[in-house]
């Protein structure tokens, strides 16, 4: 059997679900909001991560790509590795969380690849939404995020077995630490 990869029909959220009574009176935006809302759990948060990237990036996809060999794709054919950490979590706390990212080497999505395990990006950007206030704690807020840039390959010279590494040891990489609206330069220089 061979399955094509299925192309995804960018939604507005007012699609209605239906069944063989006809349409029922809730939509996709209410799947969205009851599955989404919490912005800062693990999942989300690296979901919205990488949304923020593609924005900053103005990157013109109509979709989010899901198990790809990385997460972004910029408009000159960049290939992006978005990460995302936070001191905060939504589950009580008894202390901040470690900022720390998964940098594992991968096998590729497609089959062309065997088992080879690699990086498959140019880039990786690590986000970390770094406000250590529960009260004022909000990822939708620009200002609350810092952005590390470091290139592929600095990973694979440094550190290319290593599945995970903190914040201290990134740093040691000298990845360009930048704000949002920082990005776009950075990435396309």
């Amino acid at each position: 059997m061979d399955l094509p990869k299925i192309k995804v029909e960018k939604k507005d959220g007012q699609e209605s679900f239906h069944n063989i009574n006809g349409i029922s009176d809730f939509k996709v935006i209410d799947f969205w909001s009851w599955n989404q809302s919490d912005l800062i759990v693990n999942i989300t948060r690296g979901i919205l991560s990488e949304f923020i990237i593609k924005q900053s990036l103005d990157i013109k996809s109509e979709t989010r790509i899901e198990w790809d060999d990385y997460d972004l794709i910029s408009n000159s054919g960049k290939k992006i590795e978005v990460k995302s950490s936070s001191y905060i979590q939504s589950w009580k706390q008894s202390k901040y969380s470690e900022i720390e990212f998964d940098i594992s080497p991968t096998k590729s999505t497609s089959n062309d690849y065997g088992d080879i395990k690699r990086r498959w990006s140019d880039f990786y950007i690590f986000c970390i939404l770094k406000n250590k206030d529960q009260k004022t704690l909000n990822p939708l807020d620009l200002e609350q995020w810092d952005f590390y840039v470091l290139e592929t390959k600095i990973l694979d010279e440094k550190k290319p077995n290593q599945k995970k590494i903190r914040l201290n040891p990134l740093l040691k990489l000298n990845p360009i630490k930048c704000k949002y609206n920082e990005l776009k330069g950075v990435i396309d220089n």
